[in-house]
This record gives C-alpha cells, sequence and structure tokens, in this order.
C-alpha cells in the first residue's frame, strides 16, 4: 500500500495549531511565537515532512548604507556574500538606502521591503549605517550581520553578528613600515570624523607614539576621498610644517594627496612618500601605491555565514569576527632624501643629519 502523503493539516493537527500557523511559520509571515514554532516543527519532524521543502526561495538582502554609488570596496563585499550563499541556498537582493541618521527609529522611512518577513530571510549590512536603521531591522525579529569598521558613533556595539577588518593593526603596521625606511615627519590625512578614518588615524598614533614621535593629521571636512586627499595635504603643506611622508586614510585619499604634491611641484616618492588604505586603486597608481589590503570579499562571505547559522540557530549568542589586513609594499614610499617644507609657494629641502653625507 503507498504511504499516505502527509499534509499541512495533518502538521496542524498534531500541534494543535490551525493550518494557517502551519503556513506562517513555513513562509515566515505574521508573528508567531518561539513555542508555537517548535511544536510546529516537532511535529513535522515526527511526520517525517520537511518543512524547508515547502518554504519559498530563501532570500538574504544586502543592505548598502548612504551611498550614491555602489564602490568597488563594497562591490567586493558583496560578491563575496553572494558566493557564500549560493553555495548555502540563498539568493540575495541588493538594497542601497539612504536616510538620516538624526533620525528615531519610528520616523525612519525604508523601503517596505525590509519589514516583508514573508520575502526576506535576514539582512547583511554594509557602509555608514546608524543605529536608528538597526533598531528598525531589529523590530523585525529577522537576524542580520553588519559590516562594523563602517557604523555611525554611538551604536549598541556587542548587540549584533559584526564582521570588521583589522584596519587599526593594519595601519599601525603601515607606519612602523615607514617609520623603518627613516621617516620621522609622518602625517594623517583623513576625515576623522568619519569612523573608519578615526579607526586608521589610531593605529598611525599608536605607532608614532611607540617612536616617541607626535602624532599629526589633518582631517578636511569632506565625505569625498580625494577630495579630501587634496585639500588636506594642500592645507597641510600650507603651514610649513616639516613633512616627509602621508599617510592617507584610504587609497581614494591618498590619490588627492598625490596630486597635491604633484600640484605643489614636489615628486612621490622622491620628496614625500604616500601610503594608503585598502589596496582597491593602488594598482593603477605611478608609482604603485604601499597600502594596506583588506580581505573584501572573505568579509562578505563572513557577513553571509553569520546571518545563515543564525537563520538556523537563533539563540546564538552575539558573535565577532575580525579579518586579518596584509601590507603591500609598493614604490611610493622610499627612505627620506629631505624634509619638505612649503611656505610662501617656496620649496625648501632640509636633509636631515642622519642622511648627509
Amino acid at each position: 500500500m503507498k504511504p499516505k502523503k502527509v499534509r499541512l493539516q495533518d502538521i496542524a493537527r498534531a500541534a494543535g495549531v490551525s493550518p494557517a500557523t502551519v503556513s506562517r511559520v513555513i513562509n515566515r509571515t505574521g508573528r508567531v511565537s518561539q513555542e508555537i514554532m517548535d511544536r510546529v516543527q516537532e511535529s513535522a519532524d515526527r511526520l517525517a515532512f520537511d518543512l524547508r521543502d515547502r518554504r519559498r526561495p530563501r532570500l538574504l538582502a544586502f543592505v548598502l548604507g548612504n551611498r550614491s554609488l555602489l564602490h568597488p570596496f563594497h562591490s567586493r563585499i558583496l560578491a563575496g556574500a553572494e558566493a557564500y550563499c549560493a553555495q548555502h541556498g540563498y539568493h540575495v537582493v541588493f538594497l542601497s538606502v539612504t536616510y538620516r541618521p538624526d533620525l528615531s527609529a519610528a520616523d525612519l522611512q525604508v523601503p517596505h521591503l525590509l519589514h516583508r518577513r514573508d520575502l526576506v530571510d535576514g539582512f547583511i549590512l554594509s557602509g555608514p549605517h546608524a543605529q536608528n536603521l538597526l533598531d528598525v531591522l531589529t523590530a523585525t525579529g529577522q537576524p542580520l550581520a553588519l559590516q562594523g569598521n563602517n557604523v555611525l558613533r554611538p551604536w549598541r556595539e556587542g548587540a549584533y553578528d559584526v564582521v570588521d577588518y583589522d584596519d587599526v593593526d593594519g595601519s599601525y603596521q603601515l607606519i612602523r613600515h615607514i617609520q623603518s625606511l627613516g621617516h620621522r615627519a609622518i602625517w594623517f590625512v583623513g576625515n576623522r570624523r568619519l569612523p573608519w578614518f578615526d579607526r586608521c588615524y589610531d593605529g598611525y598614533a599608536r605607532a608614532m607614539q611607540e617612536d616617541g614621535l607626535p602624532p599629526r593629521a589633518m582631517s578636511p571636512d569632506t565625505e569625498q576621498p580625494r577630495e579630501a586627499g587634496y585639500l588636506g595635504t594642500k592645507s597641510l603643506l600650507a603651514t610649513g610644517e616639516p613633512v616627509t611622508a602621508i599617510f592617507a586614510g584610504s587609497d581614494g585619499v591618498a590619490q588627492g594627496a598625490c596630486e597635491a604634491l604633484r600640484d605643489s611641484g614636489l615628486r612621490v616618492p622622491d620628496d614625500v612618500s604616500v601610503a594608503g588604505l585598502d589596496d582597491i586603486e593602488a594598482a593603477t597608481m605611478h608609482p604603485r601605491l604601499t597600502t594596506v589590503h583588506i580581505f573584501l570579499e572573505q568579509i562578505g562571505r563572513q557577513l553571509a555565514e553569520l546571518v545563515i547559522s543564525r537563520i538556523a540557530n537563533p539563540e546564538l549568542p552575539p558573535r565577532h569576527v575580525l579579518v586579518p589586513t596584509r601590507l603591500v609594499k609598493g614604490e611610493s614610499c622610499a627612505p627620506p632624501a629631505a624634509l619638505i617644507v612649503v611656505s610662501d609657494d617656496v620649496v625648501a629641502a632640509h636633509v636631515p643629519q642622519e642622511h648627509r653625507a
């Protein structure tokens, strides 16, 4: 005799709930208590009925916050997340959202898809997000993981699944390398009002202080990296302060710094060494930029893994993954031939004692 086919009604009867409730558990629509979800799952297991076979295609939303375009930085994170999801039976939908960080969660207007528990199983967040959106997504009851380096302060660190890249140590190792070349007059250029640049400054400052040197920074108030590099470097040169090397908070900032140096009649690295961080534009620059490589695809894979594992086990405690970085030595850094001081549009070379013949 052919075995009887198990129906939703059979699961509902065994669990003591309605067929509509079983449907909500399967498709994650509406509010269903954890106790009822457990009862439905246990009844399905007893009847050898796989609830997953009845669900719609599984979908994660990759939410890029407060960015007007998909920069290669976030594109690579997205690519890593998509690759991991494809290996584990999930689809990914990309959403770009722009919102005011100072609004309350109740006043925040976000795409309706972010509230659709019947469509989206979880969220991956990248870009400069704020606590108000985290509150909105937490209220949906769906799991989320975020790339933590770029989250705007203040936010509830330790309350979420987070993946960071180790920009602080990467910056520290980069400055130690520049110091090993003989540099002492090293400046940081980048908008420290943005957390990802401030974190780079922290690593820079630690390396400088360990070498008995004062940290010195130019922090132009602009969110455009190339513009920040150009304006910060021009402002630095105008002070007349000694400088032999510039650490830009990103490769984009380094591009602007190099342009400002060229416009001031200075050469990289003959007159001033320049380094960046992220290894995105470095290979296209001449000379090839010294930088810190960020394993962006790995960050994406880790974010997807955190969300998918939390879907399978919602009771996991918040987790933090720190992805290492790697120093990439280019031709934009060399031993200092002179201390460069720019004042009144006159370039003067002051050769340090240790480099004099």
